[in-house]
């Protein structure tokens, strides 16, 4: 029945979703699916890399430490990605910090299964993709570091939340995810008192708003003006 379960979960994932049964039924018992409360430590940076991790439901979100001793996120993982394939591949040792967001399911593929998987064509070719997504997500972080004053990258921020969690509305977009001043902070590397002086500044101009803790987009365009990107939908 557990092995029965897990071809079950298997199939839905991008790894084995053009596998036949035959190899889901082979693998159902070399891959284990645990459970993990929120805000636990998955790993630390400079632990052995050696399971390879799926996300089933839940999140987890990547950090480093910096100088000044912040958490800096540079990348929050939902469902369907996978966690230290990079350094899987490499057989190094993590070079960040990983932490539970949510009540989350991972699928573990420990490195003699992976091995074996890697005979199968769509094992390597899910491991190029995943590996290309990672990096152009850091890489896109990098650029926002380096190259982006904070209103730039708060005006990314907000419309990416958008994206990913708005709801229109007769005035704007709704996010619906709640998420805080010190959050934000850390996912643009910036302080909380900065943070929050740029959104006052952003409501004063009627380019945001906030309703039950939630921000509300009121001016899109003007936010994507700021951000440097365009939609050409828009």
């Amino acid at each position: 029945m557990k092995n029965q379960n897990i071809s079950e979960e298997i199939k839905k994932i991008e790894l084995f979703r053009t596998a036949d049964d035959a190899v889901i039924s082979a693998f159902a018992n070399r891959i284990n699916i645990r459970i993990y409360k929120d805000r636990k430590t998955l790993f630390l940076s400079g632990d052995p890399c050696d399971t390879l991790y799926i996300i089933l439901s839940g999140g987890i979100y990547l950090y480093f430490v910096s100088e000044e001793g912040n958490e800096v996120i540079f990348s929050e993982l939902q469902a369907g990605d996978a966690v230290g394939e990079i350094e899987f591949a490499l057989n190094y040792r993590h070079s960040s910090n990983a932490v539970i967001c949510g009540a989350t399911r991972l699928l573990e593929i420990d490195r003699k299964t992976f091995n074996a998987l890697s005979e199968i064509p769509q094992a390597s070719s899910y491991l190029m993709r995943t590996i290309a997504r990672k990096l152009h997500r850091t890489m896109m972080f990098a650029e926002g570091m380096a190259l982006y004053p904070l209103e730039t990258r708060l005006a990314r921020l907000l419309l990416n939340l958008g994206a990913s969690h708005g709801r229109s509305t007769s005035d704007g977009i709704l996010i619906e995810k709640p998420i805080s001043q010190s959050r934000m902070g850390q996912l643009i590397n910036a302080s909380r008192p900065r943070i929050n002086a740029q959104l006052q500044a952003w409501k004063s101009e009627r380019l945001i708003g906030v309703r039950q803790h939630r921000i509300v987009i009121f001016n899109k365009r003007s936010l994507q003006i700021i951000s440097r990107h365009s939609d050409p939908a828009a």
